[in-house]
């Protein structure tokens, strides 16, 4: 329970940092104040500002305080996720701008994308995606699909949590692709141009098929790198 409250506090305090409630040079809540704010012991609260110092987005010192250093977590963008934190990381670091929506029927090859049923009803976003607060080109192409039925609450705000992810299998599925005539005008990219293509489907613990993000990156803007 202690280790889902510091999760949900650190989730909490990223998306203040990222949407400017916080901004580069303030000084968060002391320990003892963050703890009375969210009914939380010192302990839960210091692990969840090490997380963040872990990130790069926070410094702190004694005497100092605890002072935000960086508006999104520390390098380069990056577009695999190794674990349900890295994918509220990337949610609550970057946004749609712009984006489609509304309710699609399936066909056969937007289907076999999925991996759904051909004529079923689904709900799509879909935008060039960026980080928060910046002026950047966007990074990649992004599309959201989930069952029509669905709360759309969430996916629109993007307000994805570690919960949400943790609740639910998550198959991520890495191919090559080639960017689209409406990804090059989106993207400020060439048509035809190769693109990694990372898909992750959302399965719940009944099996059913809760959501699917796809997500087409151009060759020049995505970096893996591991340390092995």
């Amino acid at each position: 329970m202690s280790a889902r409250r510091h999760q949900q506090l650190t989730e909490r305090l990223l998306r203040q940092i990222t949407d400017g409630t916080f901004v580069v040079g303030d000084r968060l809540p002391t320990e003892e104040e963050l703890g009375a704010m969210h009914g939380l012991a010192r302990g839960t609260v210091r692990q969840s500002l090490g997380r963040l110092e872990e990130l790069g987005m926070i410094t702190r010192r004694p005497g100092a305080g605890t002072i935000v250093i960086a508006a999104e977590p520390a390098g380069s963008y990056r577009p695999v996720a190794l674990s349900a934190a890295d994918v509220v990381t990337i949610a609550a670091g970057t946004r749609l701008v712009r984006p489609e929506m509304g309710e699609v029927a399936l066909d056969d090859a937007l289907a076999a994308r999925l991996g759904a049923e051909p004529g079923t009803i689904w709900f799509r976003l879909a935008g060039p995606r960026v980080r928060r607060g910046t002026g950047e080109r966007p990074l990649c192409w992004s599309e959201h699909y989930q069952p029509h039925h669905l709360p759309r609450e969430k996916l629109l705000r993007g307000a994805v949590t570690e919960a949400d992810v943790s609740s639910q299998a998550v198959e991520q599925t890495i191919t090559a692709g080639l960017i689209s005539t409406r990804m090059a005008a989106a993207l400020s990219a060439k048509e035809g141009d190769p693109a990694l293509v990372i898909t992750r489907r959302h399965v719940s613990a009944d099996g059913a098929l809760v959501g699917v993000g796809i997500h087409t990156h151009p060759a020049d803007r995505y970096q893996i790198t591991m340390t092995l």
